[in-house]
């Protein structure tokens, strides 16, 4: 296990999980609290069960004592506390096949649920409300979009979009979308609404919540977007996945980057790789500009020497904050072949 104390004194946002806490709550921030500034604790991860006593979803009892006391101690020491949601990575939700999200040849990836669900958007702003019932400052939406551009080829999907290119459902097909400039970039924007209406019933969530429990400063909903170079860096992700950055910027303000999610190696400082990273992370001044907060996420980060890289870049793309896991998630290796596979 890394060395917490060292981790602490960098000031990242360090997302824990419970099993990662090997003491009580009371003996971890005791130890730690006077490092700290912020600390993250998942709230529901993507096997879909709450660390938290959920009335929703399926709740995982033994850490639910943890995950309040924690969240108790350390927002009434003013440590900006928070915690993470997986939304359509829901493997729980996922056991009924009517809500996996479906690949261009009718394959089924029984690990996402399809963001044209708004049933499943409603579920989600339960959980939102339910996490923002405890006193956190924020949380960190994990799995908000799509899974790549060959997605969502369900039944619903399929009629739902279909008419919008004049074509019927059942010949529907991801080669036919794209010969045509503009169907693609219709299928674009299709997915892009969905995503942002479904974050909209989110953010709904927050207020309604921030209004219930009378809280002075809005909770706040982090947007998990994806870049990498295996999808096109952060113009090729507004297709790849259904991000609209400006969207974003109006619904919750705040996005949380997932760097090199499927590349390993972050590039050389000095390389033109590196340069090319930089570059792509440049939309996010005009995001900060106009209000909005970025934070700069990677996973598995175990070591001083990778944080310290990753401070780097934040510094270099005038990124303000950096947040980190010490592993990957438990599903990481389905998600990366279904995110990077051929369709």
């Amino acid at each position: 296990m890394p060395n917490f104390r060292e981790f602490f004194l960098h000031k990242p946002l360090i997302l824990l999980r419970p099993i990662e806490i090997e003491t009580s709550a009371k003996e971890f921030i005791s130890t730690y609290a006077s490092y700290m500034e912020s600390i993250g604790i998942v709230g529901k991860g993507p096997s879909g069960h709450a660390l938290y006593p959920s009335r929703a979803a399926p709740v995982t009892e033994e850490h639910t004592q943890l995950f309040e006391d924690l969240v108790s101690l350390s927002s009434t020491l003013d440590i900006h506390t928070v915690a993470s949601m997986d939304f359509y990575t829901d493997a729980w939700f996922a056991k009924d096949p009517k809500y996996h999200t479906i690949a261009p040849r009718g394959e089924s990836m029984p690990h996402q649920i399809c963001p044209n669900r708004n049933e499943f958007w409603e579920y989600g702003a339960e959980l939102v409300g339910e996490l923002g019932s405890y006193p956190i400052d924020e949380i960190l939406l994990f799995g908000a979009g799509f899974i790549r551009d060959h997605f969502c080829f369900c039944d619903r999907c399929r009629n739902e979009f279909a008419p919008l290119i004049n074509q019927e459902p059942s010949r529907l097909t991801y080669e036919y979308i794209t010969e045509s400039e503009e169907n693609h970039a219709k299928w674009h924007d299709w997915r892009a609404a969905k995503v942002n209406e479904a974050l909209k019933h989110l953010q709904e969530a927050a207020r309604d919540v921030d209004v219930k429990v009378e809280r002075e400063t809005p909770l706040r909903l982090s947007v998990e977007v994806l870049l990498d170079p295996e999808t096109g860096f952060s113009e090729g992700a507004r297709g790849q996945y259904g991000y609209d950055y400006k969207s974003i910027l109006e619904i919750t303000g705040n996005i949380l980057i997932n760097l090199y999610p499927w590349s390993p190696i972050i590039p050389t400082p000095g390389s033109s790789e590196y340069d090319e990273l930089v570059e792509s992370l440049y939309f996010t001044n005009e995001f900060q500009r106009r209000g909005g907060m970025v934070t700069l996420f990677r996973w598995g980060v175990s070591s001083i020497e990778q944080l310290l890289e990753l401070k780097a870049l934040a510094k270099d793309a005038g990124i303000g904050r950096v947040s980190t896991t010490f592993t990957y998630p438990g599903d990481y290796s389905t998600r990366r072949e279904s995110a990077i596979g051929n369709y």
